[in-house]
């Protein structure tokens, strides 16, 4: 059908999805799919949260309504009762139940009496714990909170009174109602006192000469004494064992292999490996700034650094890595963490900051949980080994622990895998861990874990770590774009089950929150829908919403910052027209803004900028980079500073710091009086500083900024990246290797230079607009733009200067 080469560009957002398509030199089609966001406004919580909780309770009257039923039937062919509806179709009784079950313990019970304890007692059967560790975890800001505390309380009255059963109890305490108001919990019941007094009524009873008391009656009711069996404890168990797994996503590298030879389970977030992991990844991540430059720590400041937050607090901050650092004599004090938003000095004194140092580096929560979990039984030593060895890699036991733990959810399965460990402690340790649970589980497996976490101890990055085992490639690279089965991206679901709810496709790893979910499934119809019309694509672009997967308080929080930001821009506009007469234009308020904040001074020169001039003559100044955009693709404002004409193009696409010392050397004055002034600069945050004042800035540095600013590596975008590249295929004629996955940041600044104007109040078309924008910026282009931004820099430079 097609010949021309076409590309399609997608904008995906929270409620939308603009799309283009785009030929070598024309617009084939654009548009924008509007759809409901996956949450509620107020809130943010899931629409589906209410039909699902609807549905739950449905379900579960409908198991207790069976459960009764059953039990019924059982007092049918006993005698006990007539007709198995008897308690359906006469619901109340002239005398009470209670008053029943409270005479059964001095008189035999007729066989209809009987009966109505025994249903009475199955169908109000208090409340039971599922697992110790709920229990445990229970605090009195939740509803669990307040349900403990109320049964403590009902125990206490029966042990501290020596009451003989529940009922006995309730009717002395409690003699004009007996059951719990909304909200109010105190005179919540055990399941286990509950199941006490059947048990004793049956023991009464049949001395008593009941005849309907036999044995195997009492096991039918009451189980064998696991908790478990018997109508009066049946329940739906927790998610536990081969049902959680069944849940579990599998490994993204280890695809083959794993107990049924789909992959490598994932690893417990819980587990010492997966915390190693998510440690090693921030540490070999973290840069330094000490004397203007970009630094990664050393292998021994890492080396040094890697065990610090398994002997302190579980929160590790940056502030404690500093101090570390400093006290073992590896760094001076008057370092900066690279991408930290440090406030301005003027912020300082305003008081309107925090010390961002004060941020949590770190948080190994499992670790620390354990430790003082094990520290409070009495198990100080037995934890001492374990962690000794994990940290001198062996990490075995712990690993099983988290495994254990995440995977089983019943008190009797966690006692039988945790007997199988052979843990230091035996029993004692056994029953300790019965009060820890956790739930979460990260995206790689223990095995692949195991072979990146001991190339991470050598210092490598993530991407550097899976890069060296042969089998696993390129961290983001998986999957060769256009080699795929699929002419259209398959569902992300499966099927449904027998009750109706959507399956998972578990081969997709698809990201669970409902928002993300949403906006993906929408986009993939979409461009099923182009392929449909138009054919296999050439390439596939794609740009998402930086905020689609924050929670909604953080969206809010930013939505409110933005609207701050737009308020002092206002403030700043109405101000220049008292003081000029007329509103500023875009690239004039650019600059009264840079020239507000550098207090009317050039930079480079120090010498004054005339605000009229500025205003009347373009070429007066000019607005620099001072990491050059062609070296750094950094449009930021903290990498923009307002300067004279002649310093700029002298400047070329040099750092400030290659171009000053090359005039007059790094101990000159010029690069002196331009540190001194950037230090004195109350306006200038952190960021900023530390990009004016940045000394080595080598191939290497340059492009990781690239790399930074033009490829957006969130999660979700490397999910839908690798699900196109996995399952779609191109046109034949189709040499793209992978799909282009954009900045915003990078979007926005060909928007700009290309006349292109954005205005979000009209309508939902400019989602359009950005996708045609995203359509059209592919490899080459950004080839392209970095040419134009280098002549653009080295214009009026003089002979012999020197190219970085």
């Amino acid at each position: 059908m097609q010949e021309e080469k076409l590309i399609f560009g997608f904008d995906i957002g929270i409620a939308s999805v603009g799309w283009a398509v785009l030929a070598e030199n024309h617009i084939v089609d654009l548009g924008v799919r509007v759809f409901d966001k996956a949450e509620t406004a107020d809130k943010g919580e899931s629409l589906n949260l209410q039909r699902r909780n609807a549905r739950l309770v449905r379900r579960r009257l409908a198991r207790r309504a069976w459960r009764l039923t059953k039990l019924a039937r059982l007092l049918k062919r006993i005698g006990a009762i007539e007709d198995v509806n008897y308690f359906k179709t006469v619901p109340h009784f002239k005398d009470s139940t209670w008053e029943l079950r409270k005479a059964a313990l001095d008189r035999k019970l007729e066989p209809l009496e009987w009966a109505r304890v025994i249903y009475h007692l199955c169908k109000h059967r208090g409340f039971h714990w599922f697992n110790k560790a709920d229990e445990v975890k229970a605090d009195d800001k939740d509803e669990g909170g307040k349900v403990k505390k109320g049964l403590a309380a009902t125990k206490k009255l029966m042990d501290g009174k020596h009451y003989r059963t529940v009922a006995e109890m309730v009717l002395a305490e409690f003699p004009y109602s007996q059951r719990n108001k909304a909200g109010s919990y105190e005179k919540a019941l055990s399941r286990v006192l509950l199941d006490e007094e059947l048990k004793k009524l049956f023991e009464i009873q049949r001395q008593l000469g009941n005849t309907y008391t036999t044995v195997e009656l009492e096991t039918s009711i009451r189980g064998t004494g696991d908790c478990r069996s018997g109508l009066f404890w049946e329940q739906k168990p927790a998610l536990s064992g081969q049902q959680m797994l069944d849940r579990i996503g599998r490994c993204t590298f280890e695809r083959n292999g794993g107990p049924d030879g789909k992959g490598e389970y994932r690893a417990p977030k819980a587990s010492f490996t997966a915390e190693r992991h998510m440690w090693l990844t921030r540490l070999n991540n973290l840069k330094i700034i000490a004397n203007g430059e970009l630094r990664s720590l050393y292998l021994k400041e890492l080396e040094f650094a890697s065990m610090l937050p398994y002997n302190a607090g579980e929160k590790f901050t940056y502030k404690n890595l500093r101090v570390e650092l400093h006290k073992a004599g590896f760094i001076t004090e008057n370092f900066r963490f690279a991408g930290m938003s440090y406030p301005s000095a003027q912020q300082k004194e305003d008081e309107k900051s925090k010390d961002p140092e004060e941020s949590i580096l770190v948080k190994l929560s499992a670790w620390h949980e354990l430790r003082l979990h094990l520290k409070k039984k009495n198990l100080e030593a037995e934890w001492r080994q374990m962690s000794q060895d994990a940290l001198a890699g062996n990490p075995e036991q712990l690993d099983n622990i988290a495994w254990v733990l995440s995977v089983y959810k019943e008190d009797e399965e966690i006692r039988s895998q945790l007997g199988k460990l052979a843990l230091p402690g035996g029993s004692t340790m056994i029953e300790a861990l019965l009060e820890l649970n956790f739930d979460k589980f990260g995206s790689l497996s223990l095995k692949a874990l195991r072979k990146i976490v001991p190339l991470m101890e050598q210092g490598k990055r993530y991407d550097e770590a899976v890069a060296e085992i042969p089998e696993y490639g390129h961290h983001s690279q998986i999957f060769i774009a256009g080699r795929g089965d699929y002419k259209y991206l398959p569902p992300l679901y499966s099927g449904r089950d027998k009750t109706g709810r959507m399956i998972f496709n578990d081969e997709l790893n698809a990201p669970r929150n409902p928002v993300v979910l949403r906006s993906l499934n929408q986009a993939r119809k979409v461009l099923n829908a182009l392929v449909r019309e138009y054919g296999s694509p050439f390439s596939v672009h794609i740009e998402m919403a930086r905020d689609l997967s924050r929670p909604l308080d953080e969206r809010r929080s930013i939505q409110k910052d933005q609207e701050e930001y737009r308020h002092r821009n206002d403030v700043l506009r109405d101000k220049f027209k008292e003081i000029f007469g007329r509103y500023p234009k875009r690239n004039e308020f650019e600059k009264y803004l840079l020239f507000r904040e550098q207090d009317d001074q050039c930079p480079y020169c120090q010498k004054r900028i005339d605000v009229g001039r500025m205003l009347n003559d373009d070429n007066y100044v000019q607005i620099d980079h001072a990491i050059p955009y062609s070296r750094s693709f950094d449009d930021s404002r903290n990498n923009k500073v307002l300067v004279h004409a002649s310093c700029n193009q002298n400047k070329g696409n040099r750092t400030v710091f290659e171009y000053l010392t090359s005039i007059g050397g790094e101990d000159g004055d010029l690069w002196s009086n331009f540190k001194a002034w950037v230090n004195s600069n109350k306006k200038y945050r952190e960021a900023k500083r530390n990009r004016l004042l940045r000394k080595n800035y080598g191939k290497e540095e340059s492009e990781g900024f690239k790399n930074r600013n033009l490829n957006d590596t969130r999660y979700i975008c490397k999910f839908f990246k690798n699900f196109v590249e996995q399952y779609l295929q191109l046109v034949e004629t189709s040499n793209a290797q992978r799909c282009v996955v954009l900045s915003g940041q990078l979007t926005a600044f060909l928007r700009a230079h290309w006349g292109l104007l954005k205005i979000r109040e009209e309508s939902d078309r400019h989602h359009a607009l950005d996708a045609v924008v995203i359509a059209a910026c592919s490899h080459g282009m950004v080839k392209r733009l970095t040419d134009y931004s280098k002549s653009k820099e080295l214009k009026y430079l003089r002979e012999g200067f020197l190219d970085p």
